[in-house]
């Protein structure tokens, strides 16, 4: 979480300071590209990482096994990526796209020699070399993006540091977990059989999350798609960066009870309500400051994306009920069950998101988006209560103080904004207030509301004991070092 709280500063930073040098057309430009990559590499992706993980008894041929599979799959996608490169400049008419796929392809290679041994660090439930990993690799992206954008003005600015991030990745890696490439194929058919409903899975996934992007850009063009992926990835990031080193942690740690059903359906109540109370606030509390976020940081050129923003804010914010769904799934080798499900969001989203952007435009698209996410919700719910025999009731209550919490922040933000000067309200401070206010707001109504019912076994009980844990660790290496300066 440290290093997540990092890489957010990090990366808020540099998008600012990326949205004031280049122009939406550079973003909407790289956003197609990504998009067709994602596609592409869906199709040929493995989570060779994850079977390795679920693997009880593992062998060395395991670890030659992947790296393999993950060699071939590199390869393949390689060839692929530079394949599409000049069907997808022909196809958005701009000969760019072009090198911007070989690029991309070039690196896709590189990731082939990720170590195979690097997953057996998440397994053993140590995190630290990961988050030194994350945020060297995120810090020499952004250095280098704003200096590129500095200099050139470039949408290089945004692809350089993809390179980079992945030249890192692999270096880091193979520092902390050694491993000397070796060329195995016995153990390819035990990872397969867990990987091949995962491939499936990440095809549809990919293509749901890609389709808006890749179709706001052959119909609205460039600059639509530049806002519409600034947007979007922006209001993506409280929430990702809050969830994604809780998603590392749930899989292997779902893994390690999954022959326990008790212990595994707590332990996703639990979960979840954590996942849920953590990230929500952060996701809806940057969907109520958007405008203000919009207007002081990024100037009068990025005014069109506030809408964007705001509605998938609390889009994305709430998907976080669900967060723990996949590594549930995965814990328990329900692969099959996951694809099955993601088809289900697939049939239902695409037609639903194309229609709505081509007969109301962005309006629609939104709306599209908003019903997708509820959709999407109601499915993870529907397949955990599946797997761990918790009803829908019953998953919907354990967050129910978040819910109203967030109500409340939503209430106390939107007044204070109306009793702001305008002078205030366009500045930094205005923000940071606001800020303030929200968090305020939230967290007196959780733990209001927590202490109104009793003080049951939840999310709060959680954190105040991680807090206090840290309180105490922190007192007791304050008062060693106090000792160590009188000596």
């Amino acid at each position: 979480m440290a290093s997540q709280v990092i890489i957010n500063i990090i990366s808020f930073a540099s998008s600012i300071i990326l949205a004031r040098l280049l122009v939406p057309e550079d973003f909407g430009l790289v956003a197609l590209a990504l998009g067709v990559s994602a596609i592409v590499t869906a199709f040929t992706s493995m989570p060779l990482s994850q079977a390795l993980i679920r693997i009880d008894d593992i062998e060395e041929d395991h670890f030659h096994s992947a790296f393999t599979l993950g060699l071939m799959r590199a390869a393949l996608l390689t060839l692929l990526l530079a394949v599409a490169a000049w069907p997808t400049a022909m196809l958005y008419q701009d000969n760019r796209l072009a090198s911007i796929m070989l690029v991309l392809a070039g690196q896709a290679f590189i990731g082939g020699f990720h170590s195979a041994r690097w997953p057996m660090i998440q397994k053993n439930l140590s995190f630290g070399p990961d988050a030194i990993v994350s945020t060297t690799a995120r810090l020499a992206a952004a250095i280098s993006s704003v200096l590129i954008a500095y200099h050139y003005q470039s949408y290089w600015a945004i692809v350089v540091p993809i390179v980079l991030m992945q030249i890192l990745g692999v270096g880091l890696t193979q520092l902390y977990a050694p491993y000397r490439p070796r060329l195995r194929f016995n153990k390819i058919p035990e990872i397969w059989s867990f990987s091949i409903w995962m491939t499936f899975s990440s095809v549809l996934t990919t293509v749901n999350a890609r389709v808006d992007s890749l179709v706001v850009g052959g119909i609205l063009g460039q600059r639509a798609v530049g806002f519409y992926s600034y947007a979007d990835e922006k209001a993506r990031m409280p929430t990702r960066e809050l969830s994604a080193p809780l998603i590392r942690l749930l899989f292997p740690g779902l893994a390690a009870v999954k022959n326990d059903p008790e212990r595994l359906a707590t332990a996703y109540k639990r979960t979840q309500a954590m996942v849920f109370a953590v990230c929500v606030p952060a996701g809806a509390g940057f969907g109520l400051v958007a405008d203000m976020f919009v207007h002081i940081l990024l100037g009068e050129k990025w005014l069109p994306i506030i809408p964007i923003m705001q509605v998938l804010a609390f889009a994305f914010a709430f998907e976080n009920l669900v967060t723990a769904t996949a590594p549930l799934a995965m814990a328990m080798g329900a692969t099959r069950a996951l694809f099955v499900r993601d088809a289900a969001t697939f049939a239902c989203r695409v037609p639903v998101v194309v229609g709505g952007l081509l007969f109301f435009g962005i309006p629609g698209l939104l709306a599209a988006r908003a019903f997708a996410t509820m959709l999407s919700v109601a499915l993870n719910m529907l397949l955990a209560k599946n797997i761990v025999r918790v009803s829908i009731r019953s998953q919907l209550f354990g967050c129910s103080r978040t819910f109203t919490a967030v109500a409340s922040m939503s209430l106390c933000v939107v007044l204070f904004k109306m009793i702001l000067p305008p002078d205030t309200e366009a500045s930094v401070a205005g923000l940071l207030a606001t800020i303030a206010v929200g968090g305020v707001a939230y967290a007196a109504s959780h733990l209001g509301l927590w202490s109104i019912v009793g003080r049951p076994k939840g999310p709060e009980t959680e954190l105040l004991a991680i807090i206090g844990g840290l309180i105490q660790k922190f007192g007791i290496a304050g008062k060693l070092g106090v000792s160590l300066r009188k000596q």
